[in-house]
């Protein structure tokens, strides 16, 4: 059989109208409410629900409106390849976790901008619908799907399900790693054997005046840098102590504090060495201190070989540790060795989180505004279907197609989608137009307002194939039939291609024929 090469058909260009008048703001708030069965995307992602803009000071806020399990599906915190059992276990401290964040309340961003969880690796990495609706994503939707409604519960209420990638040998407890905190018993250090992430232990060198010169300007201290040392403690201690000692005197921090003052400023500081390369092939650390697990050995540096003349002696500190993220609670990579060892979803949780079982927790209508930017000069959001746009309460547009603008000017100041308003139409297309059998057709029309466009293929009164129906914005589209005829490469001869547009304002249509040749 042969390839299916595309054969361009060009369909003529009409120069597009103008938009409907439509109240451009500015505004406080507008909210983008999809149809039926639509999906609304940002930033080259899809998302469940709904969409809300609003107006701050540093610009503008976009919040996603979702259900709990909608958000689950979102979440993108662990490979679907992962064992069933795993998936599930982070399924429910996924869920926990949510349900916690949103018993504390509001704080930190969520407070300022109006949401109750961020997107982000901060709170938990949430992208949309994406990943759920690729090739794996059936195996994370029956992890959700089995778990529905199961949460760790402590006292009746949601409990503090952290997790975070890696271990290494073991856990930390909460208040070795979150000083600021009480000891929590679900929480305390355990251990987390068989983990297979490239990060279970790190190590780095890093000379004596290239550290110093990072904490110089990270404004920790002052004067030529004498010696770095961790001092250790007991789990349940607290957290462990890094001593700094200078010609003008001693700081300590805890390994905490110091790991975000090396990850905040080595980079900057000499991008060309942080994060530090590991392995083969250039990778680097995904952070320059991946966790608060750690040591630092002073050494000296001798050269192999003294050359004549001049003699290169420096010192220079080791890093040496263990795990990736704060490690407390669950271990991402530990729940996977427990799963590959036959451990069912509770024994993992309960492992991790001090004999806590998950329970069904009647929350499944509780909804969730996730934060997804903030501080954004402009929003562009788009649908694969007809959405509804309302500002500060009152509408602008019902079922319409297209992308919507937002950008900030005394509120939100508003684009509608060229075109919107206006019926559809399609530019003519020419009476007959070659293709190859055997290989793809591609029509190019371009339409005059945003429409659901799709092709028909005929041969005779059969309709041969025809294109599922797609919206599209103003502009020039592409409609491929990949001339194939029920699945078999479609034979030479005389097709009719019909083009239709439609959208609440109107339909077009427009024809040509089609000559296939061997």
């Amino acid at each position: 059989m042969r390839s299916l090469l595309v054969a361009f058909v060009l369909i003529g260009v009409l120069a597009p109208p103008a938009s409907a008048q439509v109240a451009s703001g500015p505004f406080e708030t507008v909210t983008v409410t999809p149809g039926e069965g639509v999906t609304l995307s940002w930033n080259g992602h899809r998302y469940a629900g709904t969409f809300e803009i609003k107006a701050a000071s540093d610009g503008l806020v976009l919040v996603n409106h979702v259900t709990i399990d909608d958000y689950l599906l979102g979440i993108q915190e662990v490979p679907f390849s992962w064992p069933e059992a795993a998936l599930e276990a982070q399924a429910v401290a996924a869920r926990t976790y949510l349900l916690w964040t949103i018993e504390q309340g509001r704080a930190g961003a969520g407070r300022t901008y109006g949401f109750d969880i961020c997107a982000s690796s901060a709170c938990q990495v949430y992208g949309g619908l994406d990943q759920v609706e690729g090739t794996l994503g059936h195996r994370w939707e029956s992890a959700v799907q089995a778990t529905a409604g199961e949460v760790l519960l402590v006292g009746g209420k949601p409990a503090m399900a952290l997790y975070s990638s890696t271990a290494g040998e073991r856990t930390r407890s909460v208040q070795d790693v979150f000083d600021s905190r009480s000891p929590v018993p679900y929480l305390q250090a355990v251990p987390s054997p068989g983990e297979e992430s490239p990060f279970v232990t790190w190590s780095f060198e890093v000379r004596d005046r290239v550290l110093e010169d990072i904490l110089h300007v990270a404004g920790l201290v002052e004067g030529d840098l004498r010696n770095v040392t961790v001092q250790k403690r007991p789990d349940g201690a607290g957290p462990w102590q890094v001593i700094i000692e200078t010609d003008t005197g001693i700081v300590d921090k805890t390994t905490p504090e110091f790991r975000r003052i090396m990850n905040r400023w080595a980079a900057q500081v000499r991008p060309d060495l942080f994060p530090a390369p590991y392995g083969e092939e250039g990778r680097r650390y995904p952070q320059t201190v991946l966790s608060s697990t750690y040591t630092i050995t002073k050494t000296w540096h001798y050269p192999a070989e003294f050359t004549s003349g001049f003699i290169d002696v420096y010192a220079e500190y080791r890093f040496d540790g263990e795990g990736w993220g704060h490690q407390v609670g669950l271990s991402q990579y530990g729940a996977k060795a427990m799963a590959d060892r036959g451990a069912s979803y509770g024994d993992i949780l309960a492992h991790y989180y001090g004999g806590i079982r998950p329970q069904v927790f009647d929350a499944a209508e509780k909804p969730v505004a996730v934060g997804l930017a903030w501080g954004e000069a402009e929003i562009r959001v788009g649908a694969d279907g007809p959405v509804t746009v309302t500002a500060d309460g009152a509408a602008l547009a019902d079922a319409a197609l297209g992308t919507w603008t937002f950008r900030p000017g005394g509120g939100i100041v508003v684009e509608p989608p060229e075109g919107l308003g206006l019926p559809p139409t399609l530019a003519s297309i020419p009476d007959l137009v070659d293709g190859e059998s055997g290989r793809a057709v591609l029509v190019a029309p371009t339409l005059t307002a945003p429409a659901e466009v799709r092709m028909v293929v005929f041969r005779g009164a059969r309709v041969v194939a025809a294109t599922a129906w797609k919206a599209r914005e103003a502009g020039k589209v592409s409609l491929v039939w990949d001339g194939l005829d029920h699945g078999s490469i479609a034979v030479p001869g005389r097709y009719r291609l019909l083009i239709e547009a439609r959208s609440p304002e109107g339909r077009a249509e427009a024809f040509a024929t089609l000559r296939l040749v061997p």
